[in-house]
């Protein structure tokens, strides 16, 4: 019989781990797994995507936090769905999913629960820290996607040893559609583009600096942003102050961003916080030259001078410098793009990692898959959670 696996999540707007998902449920044996999304507020662009796959996705209703009366109410609720399917695994992704997931998963007595971690967040408020500890607990397994990240949980939230496990996110290789330029670009303009959520973590400050500083140099070039977010507004005023205005396009989210990628002469991501990025495998696959920042995961994947260039983090002249030194030497910049893929190809396919997640799946289902908690013990299990007895 296929093993029911229910994946929870923030939601299902445009990011990393969103198209991770995807990847994964496009890879993963149907005849042997069932997929369905449990999303913590619903909506978002991939939710179409998702159901055109065939991968049911149900709303938790969280409604704006996780510190509300309702959320006990609705813990209780999809606990009772849960049991009634008979869902095998649950697997959390991202804060309110991986508490959420857990916690739900143990209200139902779900055999194996595991959870995900995906960058380098560092909670700042007690509450989010003890919230996550508390899901961790009921974790028989917690995936980080980097060696950096896993090293930041072992610090940050204590896991109980052997719960760790490291499997590096993985992507299409075989995908290479031509190069697409966005509408209002020039034909003639050199592209250096950046992909990911407009927030605080990924610095496009010091993108937009370094465009600066670039652009002085070479009026040909122009800059691309692909992405969403709260900061959109700031980022785009800023572009204006620094008279870049007709020369940086804000593109907003798209759902498939390959042929977007293969247009661009350089990639960049200015980061100071992340996990292991799919966009910069993305980039990596269809052989573009690319500059990061030393940051979460990105060493592990790019090797600085071999496979791309990696600067300081909150540096913007060392991120034009290394944009200036891939857009000079065209030789160069092909050979580091090349190296790139052979990286990916090698290390980083989504067969890889289906097959990783297979055995994981396979090994934990074998060692847990017991007798689950009847579904009027919900209720009680519920209480405990309430009185912290967990």
């Amino acid at each position: 019989m296929a093993i029911r696996i229910e994946y929870f999540i923030d939601h299902l707007k445009v990011g990393g781990a969103q198209r991770h998902l995807v990847e994964l449920f496009a890879g993963l044996d149907r005849r042997r797994f069932v997929p369905q999304v449990c999303v913590a507020k619903a909506g978002g662009a991939l939710e179409p995507v998702l159901q055109a796959m065939r991968v049911p996705v149900r709303a938790f209703g969280v409604q704006s936090s996780l510190a509300r009366p309702s959320t006990l109410a609705n813990l209780v609720r999809t606990a009772r769905r849960l049991h009634a399917e008979k869902v095998q695994i649950v697997h959390g992704y991202l804060y309110e999913g991986n508490i959420l997931g857990m916690l739900a998963g143990r209200l139902a007595g779900v055999p194996v629960r595991i959870a995900s971690k995906r960058s380098l967040d560092r909670y700042p408020r007690r509450s989010q820290r003890q919230a996550t500890r508390l899901a961790n607990r009921q974790a028989h397994r917690i995936v980080c996607n980097a060696e950096a990240v896993r090293r930041v949980v072992i610090e940050e939230e204590r896991p109980a040893p052997g719960k760790l496990v490291v499997i590096p996110n993985g992507i299409r290789v075989d995908d290479v559609p031509p190069a697409a330029r966005p509408a209002g670009v020039p034909a003639h303009a050199r592209l250096v583009g950046t992909i990911g959520r407009l927030s605080w973590k990924k610095a496009y400050e010091h993108f937009l600096d370094a465009a600066a500083r670039v652009g002085a140099a070479h009026d040909d070039v122009h800059f691309v942003m692909i992405g969403d977010g709260p900061l959109r507004a700031a980022l785009e005023q800023d572009a204006e102050r620094r008279g870049l205005r007709e020369r940086v396009h804000f593109l907003g989210e798209v759902t498939d961003v390959r042929g977007l990628l293969r247009g661009f002469d350089v990639f960049v991501m200015s980061s100071v916080i992340e996990g292991m990025p799919n966009v910069l495998l993305e980039a990596l696959a269809v052989e573009r030259p690319v500059v990061v920042t030393g940051v979460g995961g990105m060493p592990e994947i790019v090797g600085h001078g071999r496979s791309g260039l990696i600067v300081r983090p909150g540096d913007p002249a060392a991120l034009a410098s290394g944009i200036l030194r891939l857009l000079e030497d065209p030789a160069k910049a092909a050979a580091l793009a090349a190296e790139g893929r052979r990286t990916v190809e090698w290390r980083y396919t989504v067969e890889t990692m289906v097959d990783r997640y297979t055995v994981l799946y396979d090994g934990l289902t074998t060692a847990y898959c017991t007798r689950g908690m009847a579904p009027g013990d919900a209720r009680r299990e519920a209480a405990r959670l309430a009185a912290g007895q967990w």
